[in-house]
């Protein structure tokens, strides 16, 4: 099953605010190196929002943002517990739909799920040994 992030306004406003200035730069400034460096840019920024998704199947999730890609055995995850922690991640929002995954010893990542909901559910029902955080529970 696959579960795209969800999206917030503010990383909608510093991405896409960031595609428009490299492309205003590459318009008045006609350089090769602001050509390379604002497509590259521009490039890396939306594969980033179109493509930061979380894939469950049966024995692993597969948390993919860009060109960055991970793949975490599902029965190694421990807890799920709600964070707001502005920690870099592959998780596109700010707010309490953040989910931190801890798996293995001290491993962490840190998701954004549009549908938490089916998404913890999908995980559960491959590996039903892990504690979801009460805060998380009375977020959903």
């Amino acid at each position: 099953m696959n579960f795209q992030s969800k999206k917030d306004i503010w990383f909608a406003v510093l991405i896409w605010g960031v595609i428009i200035l490299m492309i205003f730069m590459m318009i008045t400034e006609q350089n090769i190196v602001v050509y390379i460096v604002g497509i590259l840019n521009n490039a890396l920024l939306l594969w980033l929002w179109f493509d930061t998704s979380y894939k469950v199947n049966d024995e692993d999730l597969i948390v993919k943002s860009g060109l960055f890609k991970s793949t975490i055995d599902i029965k190694s995850i421990k807890k799920l517990r709600a964070t707001k922690t502005l920690l870099a991640g592959p998780a596109l929002s700010l707010s309490i739909n953040r989910i931190e995954i801890q798996y293995k010893r001290y491993d962490f990542v840190i998701v954004s799920p549009k549908e938490k909901n089916k998404f913890i559910e999908s995980l559960l029902s491959k590996n039903k040994s892990i504690e979801i955080d009460d805060k998380l529970i009375q977020d959903n």
